[in-house]
């Protein structure tokens, strides 16, 4: 009897990973560039309906699998960018006011600040 579950068992695991192997659990993307599924948006800034002030300029992006809130930022941006991480989280919540910078779901649409380029002299 031993023997015949412990051939089960490796017959299983066999057919186990040679599944995840070759077809796998995870969805694949069928997008080829990430970033792809930007709308354009030109330096539109939000308005804060119950003060009336207007905030900073964003982008709204499609979020694909894999990306994150600081990731968007950074390819939004050509040149280097040096804005801190909390920064970004921080104007990222504003902009989207129920969502957590850290829970944002794939294929949704989020408003992604864009910053200002810095210049040498702001480095210094």
């Amino acid at each position: 009897m031993r023997p015949i579950l412990i051939v089960a068992i490796t017959i299983f695991l066999g057919f186990s990973v040679y599944y995840d192997l070759n077809t796998g659990t995870i969805p694949h993307s069928t997008e080829s560039e990430p970033g792809s599924d930007t709308i354009p948006t030109d330096d539109r800034s939000e308005q804060d309906v119950s003060t009336g002030d207007i905030s900073f300029p964003y982008q709204e992006v499609i979020v694909e699998s894999g990306q994150t809130v600081y990731g968007i930022v950074k390819v939004l941006h050509d040149e280097e960018f040096t804005v801190p991480a909390y920064e970004v989280i921080d104007d990222f919540e504003a902009l989207n006011p129920h969502v957590n910078a850290h829970e944002i779901l794939i294929g949704q649409t989020y408003r992604f600040p864009l910053y200002p380029p810095t210049t040498d002299e702001e480095q210094s």
